[in-house]
């Protein structure tokens, strides 16, 4: 099946970016014959689909999975996908959250293998969980307390949702070491040299660039290239400014520095095009995020 996917935007509260979602959805079979229903899309988001009381359709790109009651579908970050019912009505949970929430950019890249499952084209590990994969697992009721954390949203509730979501994560990263064995098409060589280029952005990241990542790991510029973006699934420059915006949105809170200066701390050579980038990943400008912040 051949379909045009359209980039789905990042959630926005209170004009800040929301990492994790929880989403009780409702499918009918008659979504299917009107196309403004069809929502086939991708995001940066990692996804989890529980089935509640349904019978639905998964279309990951080409791949196609029937979710019903008590199963679980796994859809890594940026994966074309789109879902429809084959029962009247179908309801199941949606659980979204950003890659990022699995890591800090200062932390041991040792642990960039339990992210890369997750975002990497080069896993082929199974997606689906049938009900009696999962039945005396942890996950059901893991899903319970994140869809009663989000509908009731006590104090604290983003981090208790995310940690559930981060316990889901593990154990899916525990269940598919112990019955899939190493699902990683990477030779070990290649891996480490990834690892050694994150390493090296997250160390120098105001001056870092694609060359000298690629020299670092003794490969030509266009195979490093051609492997950081197979790996995580954006390229280096990519990557640099996601760690380089990252900085500025802490120095942008905990600081009484400039933006310009900010700007040319975390290694852009213009405000202007630091401004553009920042816009682009955080959706507002660094200044509306500092006053925004002030104000929560």
């Amino acid at each position: 099946m051949q379909y045009e996917f359209h980039e789905e935007e990042k959630a926005v509260v209170d004009n800040f970016e929301v990492p994790v979602q929880c989403l009780l959805m409702k499918a009918s079979r008659s979504d299917m014959n009107d196309t403004r229903k069809i929502d086939f899309h991708y995001h940066d988001y990692i996804e989890f689909l529980y089935g509640i009381d349904c019978d639905i359709n998964v279309w990951c790109e080409d791949d196609k999975h029937i979710l019903k009651n008590g199963e679980l579908i796994v859809i890594n970050s940026k994966r074309p996908h789109f879902v429809f019912s084959n029962q009247d009505e179908s309801t199941y949970v949606v659980i979204k959250f950003m890659p990022q929430i699995l890591y800090a950019s200062e932390q041991s890249v040792r642990e960039l293998k339990y992210i890369l499952p997750f975002i990497s084209s080069a896993y082929t590990h199974n997606v689906k969980l049938g009900k009696e994969e999962i039945s005396n697992s942890e996950i059901p009721t893991l899903i319970e307390k994140i869809v009663a954390e989000w509908e009731n949203k006590g104090f604290g509730y983003e981090l208790a949702v995310r940690m559930y979501a981060i316990n889901i994560v593990l154990w899916l990263l525990r269940y598919w070491d112990s019955h899939c064995g190493s699902q990683n098409n990477l030779i070990p060589k290649a891996m480490a040299s990834v690892q050694k280029a994150i390493e090296y952005a997250q160390n120098n990241y105001s001056t870092a660039t694609s060359n000298s990542a690629a020299d670092l790991c003794y490969m030509s510029h266009s195979y490093f290239s051609r492997l950081f973006k197979k790996v995580m699934g954006r390229g280096f420059t990519d990557y640099v400014n996601y760690v380089r915006i990252s900085e500025a949105q802490r120095l942008l809170i905990s600081t009484q520095k400039s933006i310009t200066d900010i700007s040319l701390d975390v290694g852009f050579s213009t405000t202007s095009y630091f401004i553009d980038k920042f816009r682009k990943q955080v959706h507002m400008t660094p200044k509306q995020f500092r006053q925004n912040y002030s104000k929560s």
